[in-house]
């Protein structure tokens, strides 16, 4: 139930699906890293690469979707493990254990997909845990992992093949953009003549897949200048679907996950960056002199980037 559904509008990122499924079938074991910032597509991304014909080829079927989000932990997390793999419960033996008997025993390729690693890698328990436990994974030669993350680098001291740029996943070309939102308002004609305001609006949402997502569902109730004056009042908080707050239904609720990451000095420094419309030009150089007695700045600056913030 916490696997999200595979998306059937996807436009953009045919290049990324082909380059990621080229580097999993001929890798005889692979660490393909998807990253990025909260709401640039890295699930989705992660679940059309794991469902062309090749990469099930490869594996056999053997594809264990592990959505990470709901296991804050090591100890969580080797139980969603032991829950996805189908792995019975034995009395004599921890769950480690069991785990890693699994492991030794089924040689043949498999694949997990730790989707939303940032959960259990920010866990409150520490780094030490998650980064041994995931760094004994690694040791099993016929074990490849699939990792999305928020934040520009994969987890642990592991030669991860990185999709997109250095920074991880871009946003969508104006063009995807486009294509996105007119399939999901539904072509409506007051739309398709005002192509101008369209594109207006796409670009303050940055072509990030969840924003232009979400404004086009408003699209379909609401006209075009209507949304563009909606944005201007309300900013992120009319990119919204329903009641609820879920990271694919609220760009805000995305946002705060990442937030949520940053100890009290990183948040005060982004909320002061955050007064600041064109961000800090050159701030290696800048950053310090505008803000000379802020406590641990370097720390906190690498708080931020490192998640996509």
């Amino acid at each position: 139930q916490a696997t999200p559904a595979v998306p059937k509008i996807f436009y953009g990122r045919d290049d990324l699906i082909k380059t990621g499924v080229d580097y999993i079938i001929n890798s005889a074991q692979a660490f393909l890293a998807i990253l990025g910032p909260g709401g640039i597509g890295k699930t989705a991304l992660a679940q059309k690469i794991i469902e062309m014909e090749a990469v099930k080829e490869k594996f056999e079927h053997r594809l264990y979707f592990i959505p990470c989000d709901i296991l804050p932990n090591v100890a969580f997390l080797i139980q969603g493990m032991l829950q996805c793999l189908k792995i019975p419960a034995q009395e004599s033996k921890s769950q480690t254990e069991m785990l890693n008997d699994y492991f030794q025993v089924n040689t043949k390729f498999i694949l997990l997909i730790l989707d939303n690693f940032e959960t259990p890698w920010y866990s409150e328990e520490g780094r030490a845990r998650i980064q041994s436990f995931l760094e004994k994974l690694v040791n099993f030669k016929h074990l490849s992992i699939l990792v999305t993350m928020r934040g520009p680098d994969g987890p642990g001291d592991i030669d991860w093949y990185k999709l997109g740029t250095e920074s991880g996943i871009p946003t969508l070309s104006t063009d995807a953009a486009r294509k996105t939102f007119y399939a999901i308002s539904g072509n409506k004609s007051d739309l398709l003549e005002a192509t101008k305001a369209v594109d207006e609006l796409l670009k303050e949402m940055d072509y990030v897949p969840l924003a232009v997502r979400l404004i086009a569902q408003r699209a379909k109730t609401n006209p075009i200048e209507s949304l563009l004056e909606m944005w201007e009042d309300g900013k992120t908080s009319v990119l919204k679907e329903g009641r609820g707050e879920f990271r694919l239904t609220s760009v805000e609720h995305s946002i705060q996950l990442s937030v949520n990451l940053l100890d009290k000095d990183a948040r005060d420094l982004l909320s002061i960056i955050s007064f600041l419309s064109n961000g800090i030009p050159m701030w290696l150089k800048n950053l310090r002199r505008m803000l000379p007695k802020f406590p641990n700045l370097d720390v906190s600056v690498a708080e931020i980037l490192g998640c996509s913030l």
